[in-house]
């Protein structure tokens, strides 16, 4: 392997260092306009990086990280994922985000004043990109609190839905909100991205916000080609 790959692959792999300033951070010591500046402040820099240097030195860096990406795990830093936010517990998350937990973007047309509207105009418009049809069999990776889930079974009552997750707390949040509201059941799975694997058959896979997180994209289309129904 060369020098160059090495590095990357270490870069992809490598767990984050806590800097200095991240006990600052999460005591609440940092004055918000510095934050502001300190991050338009890294943006700054990181746009200046990637420009840099010639058009065929870009073009190798950006094939060099596919590369590594190509023989890196499918996820890393799994676990680290988990204890940071998706096991804490779901009334943290009722602190700011919206009735429907939505952990993912909201959408706020002209028309839509409030979080809570902003969280279903975003569901809506996410089931009608994917075309989603009552009797559907769905799965959903990276399913989060459910809302995405949630509001499948509520709008596709035929539909059998399938939802992936590596948290535990929002498998059981999941289950016991969808017998609070009185929808079939979802199957929701824990499982690690990594190692997850089904019989197929779908006729949807949908995933919000969850890709950015991966590692190997080849790798991950691959198992979702598989599990989809074929034409």
């Amino acid at each position: 392997m060369s020098g160059t790959h090495a590095a990357a692959l270490h870069a992809t792999h490598s767990a984050p260092k806590r800097a200095w300033y991240e006990t600052l951070l999460d005591r609440g010591l940092i004055p918000d306009a510095i934050l502001r500046a300190g991050i338009r402040r890294r943006l700054r820099a990181r746009i200046r990086e990637e420009e840099r240097g010639s058009i065929d030195e870009r073009s190798e860096r950006f094939n060099t990280l596919v590369d590594a990406l190509s023989q890196a795990p499918i996820a890393i830093h799994t676990r680290e994922a988990n204890e940071q936010h998706y096991e804490l517990p779901p009334e943290f998350f009722r602190i700011c985000l919206g009735a429907r937990l939505k952990y993912s973007c909201a959408y706020w047309p002209s028309h839509v004043q409030n979080l809570d509207a902003a969280e279903d105009a975003m569901l809506e418009l996410t089931c009608h990109r994917a075309d989603l049809r009552d009797g559907h069999r769905i799965l959903e990776l990276g399913c989060g609190w459910g809302s995405l889930t949630l509001w499948m079974a509520e709008n596709y009552p035929g539909a059998e839905i399938t939802a992936v997750s590596n948290s535990r707390l929002q498998r059981e949040f999941i289950l016991s909100e969808a017998e609070r509201r009185g929808v079939r059941p979802p199957t929701v799975i824990t499982a690690d991205a990594n190692t997850f694997s089904c019989d197929g058959g779908f006729d949807r896979v949908v995933s919000v916000e969850m890709l950015e997180h991966m590692k190997n994209y080849r790798a991950l289309m691959s198992r979702i080609a598989g599990w989809l129904k074929p034409d």
